[in-house]
């Protein structure tokens, strides 16, 4: 997986709005594999940590990867017993155990030299060749399922990576050989004949195996594992279209397919750019990698609500660990390809946050979920539907969460055109060559991130000429960095310090990196709360620190003023037992509040103590704006001559206090500012034709929202987006964010009268329908659908995120009977629907899917009657109503993020997978961007 620098990068950073790479330099060489990236990860460097990350290394080497196998021997028995004859007992995924055990531990094997790790290992790969069968077969499903359903392509995919690190690592040729027959035999399974890859279901996550199909085409140069791959592509486009949907600009939580499985898929279009050289892919990965950082990207540097994205970072609601690797993993892929070190401060945030905060210090187990505020619950309790004999302690998440550490070891230390990049800053020593081959080892002194002090040296053979880039992280202010005690200028924070001289075995630098405490403002669910820092270290509230009054609840906490977060104080905690890492003492209001360390709260174990709980979001006074996210125009979009609208994601309705401006210049690093305009509360602003003179057509513009209030100033998430004006595109819309009429927030407004057009909103498209009598007899006054394939669908720009109704007349037909069918229904995939109206065994209900089901009770409708039915969600409530007058309510969440941009009367706007027709006439359709109030409902049924 070693990977190179190459020609296309300079360019099309400024293409794409990245600054300028690590090291700019152009080669006449035309694009080849392995030469596109600006930075490569060192494999065959070796890692020796120390003090708290160090430890956290070794005690999941000891306590997990080295016993794991003997306490789990379901690990490779489920291979050996999958022709047995009996059905297999396993979760869909079982394939994967063993290839994320394998990934974990030959990471690990870099970070320790443990030879009964590696004695451990060998044991593991030795037994699993032997379970491989003739074809290729490395699966535990029977014959006649191989490859077929479940998660097979996926376990196969993990195992591939798996054995390839193992090869990597030892130079086993068994195990690169077994890799490449898994790979054959998906060429020959899914290509050419009547079966291919999206025939094999759970598409995010069996797509997955074109990464693995491009990285051993780039090993092999093997041309069917390229066809392959260009093969799963063309699948791609009828499931997560991550290419397209990438080149189009739409934001990753509106992808047909967010889920976290997905961002391996990803990683495969950052290989194809790598084999092709075609900018296509690299533009379309970095969009995502983009669109995550600014709309789902978690205060712990994790990923995931609820294990996909939903563009709304302050729901308490699940960050699972195996979304946390995929992060890491699509963080490290970005970083390679544009050399940004902000990538690197986000790799270093989720390392020390989320992935240390996912596996509890003994490393015998980790979390499926680490959320914001909570408690840490081991994986094999919160997600025990997983556990099978023979596999007590495996489930996706215990054998993923070692990578966490693992993967420092492919970003922590990289090799540039000219020399080294150091990413990674803790006491311990790495050892790797130069790309001439030159040996060196480069020892850090240091108790970071307790303190700021860094003392980087060298051991080497002789003096040696290359360059050292070292990441000045974006938070630290003020840094200062000295070579022999000489002061170095042109330090700029976010940007790599490239340091180009012959570097001496006595040469010593040292990095003085700003530690003071900061805070990031929070907003919607967390608006008037804010997370606090210390360098990359997210503070916590714990319930088993006891404050100064005695305060252990984490939800009745002292409010903390900002302005005064400067005299925070640094605590030395006790020695050993189950100390924290990091201890402060912060100003609140009567005294002071004591956090620690988000990767060690939550994490008592003392007998007899309950877990402890934990709180990362914290109230706080007199903050700035939160950071603003841009959403549209979208990245790369071309806007039509006129008006334009600019909007960004919806902020906390009760913060009336913030305003906000856009900003445009002519290059991403804005140094020549265009036009500033606007001074808007809400969500959007539109900049008027005359107020854009400065704009000409086809030149590319790079824009920002600043907000504002009384405490200070807040610009949108980095990279900026760029859009250009084309004469010949549609206007700008103005209806932002859900395409509402703006006098009466009407999305879709259809009589219904013999016909489907609407006369407010779009028709995607009509079947199954005729005219019909109306509830006045009258003909076509209404349409009737057949109950077999019958359903209109409208399109939107987007579904309410937070308050919205929906109102029709429905007269049942008979033919219905006890059948389930849909009224209304905005389904867009598996647990997201925003709103359903439907029926059952002639009883009515109101439905929601948002990660969970959420339902109103049923209640009877008469069958062959006319009735009005509406349902309406306002805030936390689902309200339903029966010809006027409420008839249930369910409580839901406040905010709903979905996908959905379709919705149906009469059926499932995008279900295949059965019948959910309803067999009757409609008329008066109404769906709203708000929520209607009883007399409104009332009025509309009268």
């Amino acid at each position: 997986m070693s990977i190179r620098r190459g020609i296309v990068i300079a360019v099309l950073a400024g293409i794409c709005g990245f600054p300028a790479p690590l090291s700019s330099a152009a080669s006449a060489e035309p694009p080849a594999a392995g030469r596109i990236d600006s930075l490569e990860s060192i494999p065959d460097a070796r890692w020796q940590l120390e003090g708290f990350v160090g430890r956290r290394v070794q005690a999941n080497v000891d306590h997990w990867l080295i016993p794991a196998p003997a306490n789990n021997p379901g690990l490779l028995e489920m291979f050996a017993r999958r022709d047995s004859g009996t059905p297999p007992d396993l979760v869909p995924w079982a394939g994967e155990f063993v290839g994320k055990y394998l990934i974990s531990g030959a990471q690990a094997m870099r970070m320790s030299d443990s030879p009964e790790l590696r004695a451990t290992l060998e044991q593991v790969v030795g037994r699993l060749l032997s379970l491989q069968d003739a074809d290729g077969y490395l699966g535990p499903w029977p014959k006649d399922q191989r490859l077929r359903g479940q998660w097979d392509l996926w376990g196969h995919y993990h195992i591939m990576l798996g054995l390839l690190l193992w090869h990597d690592e030892t130079g086993d040729k068994k195990a690169e050989e077994a890799a490449r027959r898994i790979a054959d035999l998906v060429c020959s399974t899914c290509s050419g004949g009547d079966f291919r890859v999206i025939d094999a279901g759970s598409h995010e996550m069996n797509m997955s195996i074109l990464h693995g199909l491009t990285i051993l085409y780039r090993r092999t140069g093997e041309d069917r594992y390229l066809a392959m791959a260009r093969e799963v592509l063309k699948d791609i486009e009828r499931a997560g279209d991550y290419h397209r949907v990438g080149l189009e600009g739409r934001e990753f939580f509106r992808s047909p397919r967010p889920r976290w499985e997905s961002l391996h898929c990803l990683q495969g279009l950052a290989e194809m750019h790598r084999i092709t050289g075609d900018p296509a892919f690299r533009q379309s990965f970095l969009h995502h990698w983009a669109s995550i950082r600014r709309f789902d990207l978690r205060n712990t540097g994790g990923f995931s609500s609820g294990e996909q994205a939903t563009g709304n970072p302050f729901v308490n609601d699940a960050i699972e660990t195996c979304c946390v690797i995929a992060w890491q993993a699509v963080m490290i892929d970005a970083l390679a390809l544009t050399g940004q070190s902000l990538i690197a401060d986000d790799l270093e945030r989720a390392t020390l946050n989320a992935a240390l905060g996912a596996q509890h210090p003994s490393g015998a187990w980790c979390t499926y979920n680490s959320p914001m505020a909570g408690q840490r619950i081991p994986s094999h309790i919160d997600i025990s539907f997983q556990v099978r004999p023979g596999t007590p302690h495996l489930n996706c998440c215990s054998v993923n969460g070692p990578r966490g550490y693992g993967s420092i070891s492919d970003w922590g230390l990289m090799r540039t055109a000219d020399g080294l990049a150091l990413n990674y800053y803790g006491p311990g020593t790495i050892r790797a060559n130069l790309a001439d081959g030159t040996p060196l080892a480069i020892r850090q002194q240091t108790d970071y991130p307790i303190s700021g002090r860094v003392i980087v040296s060298f051991e080497m053979a002789a003096a040696s000429p290359f360059e050292l880039a070292l990441r000045i992280p974006a938070w630290s202010r003020t840094t200062g960095v000295r070579i022999n005690g000489e002061l170095v200028s042109g330090v700029v924070p976010g940007e790599y310090l490239k340091l180009a001289r012959t570097w001496q075995p006595s040469d010593e630098i040292t990095l003085d990196l700003d530690m003071q405490t900061r805070y990031e403002p929070g907003d919607r669910e967390q608006f008037g709360k804010a997370s606090f820092y210390r360098g990359p270290i997210l503070l916590a509230a714990d319930s088993r620190i006891e404050q100064q009054d005695g305060l252990t609840n984490v939800d009745e906490l002292p409010v903390i003023d900002v302005n005064q977060i400067d005299k925070t104080r640094l605590v030395e905690p006790p020695v050993g037992g189950d100390s924290p890492w990091v201890t402060v003492d912060v100003p609140a209001s009567g005294g002071t509040i004591r956090l620690i360390d988000f990767a060690s709260a939550g994490k008592t174990t003392l007998e007899g103590q309950p877990q402890s709980r934990y709180a990362t979001w914290l109230p706080a006074a007199n903050m700035r704006p939160p950071l603003p996210v841009a959403w549209i125009p979208a990245d790369g979009a071309a806007v039509g001559t006129g008006d334009i609208l600019f909007a960004w994601r919806q902020p906390a309705h009760d913060d009336t206090a913030r305003r906000h401006a856009v900003v445009i210049a002519d290059s991403p690093a804005f140094d020549h500012e265009l036009l500033r305009y606007g001074d808007e509360g809400g969500s959007s602003l539109v900049l008027p034709v005359n107020a854009a003179t400065a704009l000409k057509p086809h030149a590319v513009y790079y824009w920002k929202i600043v907000a504002r209030n009384e405490h200070g100033r807040a610009e949108s998430i980095a990279p900026h987006k760029r859009f250009r004006i084309d004469p010949s595109a549609p206007p700008s819309p103005t209806n932002w964010p859900y395409g509402q009429r703006k006098e009466d927030s009407m999305l879709v407004a259809a009589t219904l009268a013999g016909d489907v057009e609407p006369s407010y909103g779009t028709l995607e498209d009509a079947r199954g329908w005729k005219p019909a009598t109306g509830p006045d007899g009258a003909p076509a006054s209404a349409i009737e659908l057949d109950g077999q394939s019958g359903m209109v669908r409208y399109r939107l720009s987007a579904f309410p995120d937070k308050d919205y109704t929906v109102a029709i007349r429905v007269c049942v037909s008979p033919a219905q009977s006890d059948r389930f069918g849909q009224i209304f229904s905005g389904w867009s995939r598996g647990m997201d629907d925003p709103l359903r109206v439907c029926l059952a065994g002639g009883k009515l209900a109101a439905r929601i899917e948002a990660g969970r089901f959420f339902s109103t009770p049923t209640v009877p409708l008469e069958i062959g009657r006319w009735h009005h039915v509406a349902a309406v969600k306002n805030g936390d409530k689902l309200i339903l109503y029966l010809d006027g007058q409420p008839a249930g309510t369910a409580a839901v969440p406040t905010r709903i993020s979905t996908a959905t941009e379709v919705v149906a009367i009469g059926g499932n706007p995008l279900y295949t997978g059965g019948p959910e027709y309803l067999a009757g006439r409609f008329t008066d359709l109404r769906l709203f961007a708000r929520a209607l109030t009883d007399d409104e409902v009332r009025k509309l049924a009268e």
